[in-house]
This record gives C-alpha cells, sequence and structure tokens, in this order.
C-alpha cells in the first residue's frame, strides 16, 4: 500500500472538517444562513470590518448551531494519528 505524503493527511482531514462543517451549517434555515453569508462576504470576514449590529446578528446566528454534535462530529479527527510523525 502506497504511503500518503504528511502533507496530503493534512488536506484531507482539512477537507473533511469542512464538510462536516457545512452539513452542520446546512441545519440552519435558510434566511439566518443568506444573512451570515451575506456579513461574512461583506466584511471578507473580518470583524473590524462589521458594524456592532452585524456583529451581534453574527453571533446570535452562531448560537444557533448545536456546537456540541459539531464537536462530536469533528472529534475523530483529532484522534487520527496524523501527528504521530512527530514524536
Amino acid at each position: 500500500m502506497a504511503r500518503l505524503p504528511v502533507r496530503s493527511v493534512y488536506w484531507m482531514l482539512a477537507a473533511q472538517a469542512g464538510v462536516i462543517v457545512a452539513d452542520h451549517l446546512r441545519r440552519l434555515d435558510a434566511e439566518d444562513r443568506a444573512e451570515a453569508l451575506r456579513i461574512l462576504r461583506d466584511s471578507k470576514g473580518l470583524p473590524n470590518r462589521m458594524d456592532e449590529t452585524e456583529r451581534r446578528r453574527l453571533v446570535t446566528i452562531a448560537r444557533k448551531i448545536d456546537h456540541r454534535a459539531l464537536l462530536a462530529d469533528l472529534a475523530p479527527l483529532g484522534s487520527t494519528g496524523a501527528r504521530s510523525w512527530r514524536r
């Protein structure tokens, strides 16, 4: 079996984490998703480019995500042994 370079493993883990996060974001209602994307797109993801009401609204939307379930889904990614080469 061919061995993958360590960097490839990290990219695969990052891609898998992105898929999991996207799945959890899809569980938000369409209006909240659209508003969060609009705020993030307009501010380019930088908090200093958002006004106070946009920041508060983004926090309100983020609180609607089931964080425990998200962490439970992401937890197995951290135990894959990808960091074992550092030992």
